[in-house]
C-alpha cells in the first residue's frame, strides 16, 4: 500500500474567478480540506499564478508562477483568433511537479477535490503488464470524465482527461514537463476559411495537442497526429495497446475524483472511455483472466453508442454544408 507520507498533491490552476473563467466560490478551500482529511501526511503544493489571493489557503507551498497567457489555436473564417489555455496549464503543472521530492504525486485542479482515496489501491491493483508496451515507470491514475473514445461519431485517440492524474512523480512529469505552444500564425491568404493545425480538418482537441507532444518524445514510433481524426487500424490498437499498459482508467466516483457541477454528465457520456473499455484492454493486452465481459459494455454503454455515432456522423455532416 502506498503511504500518505510518499504522497504529494500538486494543486494547480486559478483559485479565483477571472473575466477568462469561472470560478466556484471557495472551490479550492474545498479542494485543499479534502486533500488534508483523506490524506493526512501528503504533502501539499498550490502552484497558481502571480496575483491570486492564497491567504487563507494552508498548505505547505505555494508557487506564484508567472502568467504565459493564453495562447492562439486557431482562426475562424472572419480571422478572429481562438484562445486556449495550453500554456498556462503546463506552467501551472510541471513548475508544481519540479517541486515535488516524494515518489509518487498527484495532478489535480483547484476546482475538483477528493471524496476518497480508492486511486491508491487502484494503481498497483494491475500488476500485469506488456513489457513492449510499458513506457511508463508505473501505471497512472486517470479519469473517464473527458477521455475521449469518439468525436463526431468516429474513433478518436491520443486524448487522455487531464483533471487528475496520480502515479510516480516522474511519471507525471514526462507527461507535462513539455514544451509550450507558440501561438498559431494567421495567414492572410486564407482569409475566408478557418485556420488551424491540420486545416482543413477539426483542429486537435487540447488534450490531444499536450498528449501528441509527451507520448512522441516518450516513444518516436508514437503515432503523430496531423488533425483531429487522424485514426487508422494501426494507431488505434498502438492508443489502445499503450493505455492498456500505463494507465487505469476509472469513472470518478470509483477513483475518488470529485467534480464541480459543470463537468458532471446526467448519464454517461457515449463518446468518453468507461472504465469497462479499459479492462477489455487490459484484459486483451496484459491479462486474459481479467472479469470483464463485452455484453456488459454493450447493455451498459455499447447499444448507445449504435445510436449517438451514427447521429453524430450526421449532425457533423451537416455542418459542412
Amino acid at each position: 500500500m502506498i503511504e500518505n507520507k510518499d504522497i504529494t498533491v500538486v494543486i494547480q490552476g486559478p483559485i479565483q474567478a477571472s473575466t477568462e473563467r469561472e470560478q466556484e466560490q471557495g472551490i479550492t478551500n474545498k479542494c485543499v480540506a479534502s486533500v488534508k482529511k483523506l490524506l493526512p501526511g501528503a504533502k501539499i503544493i498550490i502552484s497558481t499564478w502571480q496575483g491570486q489571493d492564497c491567504n487563507d489557503l494552508i498548505v505547505d507551498q505555494v508557487l506564484f508562477n508567472q502568467d504565459p497567457g493564453a495562447t492562439i489555436e486557431s482562426y475562424n473564417a472572419a480571422g478572429q483568433p481562438r484562445m486556449a489555455n495550453f500554456n498556462r496549464q503546463i506552467v501551472s503543472t510541471a513548475q508544481g511537479l519540479k517541486q515535488v521530492t516524494t515518489k509518487y504525486a498527484i495532478k489535480l485542479r483547484a476546482d475538483n477535490f477528493l471524496t476518497n482515496t480508492t486511486f491508491k489501491q487502484q494503481q498497483q491493483a494491475y500488476p500485469s503488464r506488456n513489457q513492449a508496451d510499458s513506457l511508463l515507470q508505473e501505471r497512472v491514475v486517470i479519469s473517464t470524465c473527458y477521455f475521449r473514445k469518439f468525436a463526431n461519431g468516429y474513433p478518436i485517440i491520443m486524448l487522455p482527461s487531464d483533471l487528475f492524474l496520480f502515479g510516480r512523480t516522474e511519471d507525471l512529469l514526462t507527461i507535462w514537463d513539455i514544451p509550450l505552444f507558440e501561438d498559431f500564425k494567421f495567414d492572410p491568404n486564407k482569409l475566408g476559411q478557418a485556420q488551424c493545425v491540420g486545416s482543413p480538418h477539426a483542429a486537435l482537441h487540447a488534450e490531444q495537442q499536450y498528449c501528441k507532444r509527451w507520448l512522441t518524445q516518450l516513444d518516436p514510433k508514437a503515432p503523430l497526429l496531423q488533425h483531429r481524426l487522424d485514426t487508422s487500424a494501426q494507431t488505434i490498437e498502438y492508443w489502445d495497446r499503450f493505455i492498456a499498459s500505463n494507465f487505469v482508467i476509472l469513472e470518478p466516483k470509483q477513483m475518488g475524483l470529485g467534480l464541480i457541477s459543470r463537468f458532471i454528465a446526467k448519464t454517461k457520456r457515449p463518446n468518453e472511455i468507461s472504465d469497462l473499455d479499459w479492462k477489455l484492454l487490459y484484459k486483451r493486452y496484459c491479462d486474459p483472466s481479467m472479469a470483464a465481459s463485452r455484453l456488459t459494455l454493450f447493455y451498459r454503454l455499447g447499444w448507445k453508442r449504435i445510436i449517438k455515432n451514427p447521429l453524430s456522423r450526421l449532425r457533423a455532416a451537416l455542418k459542412k454544408q
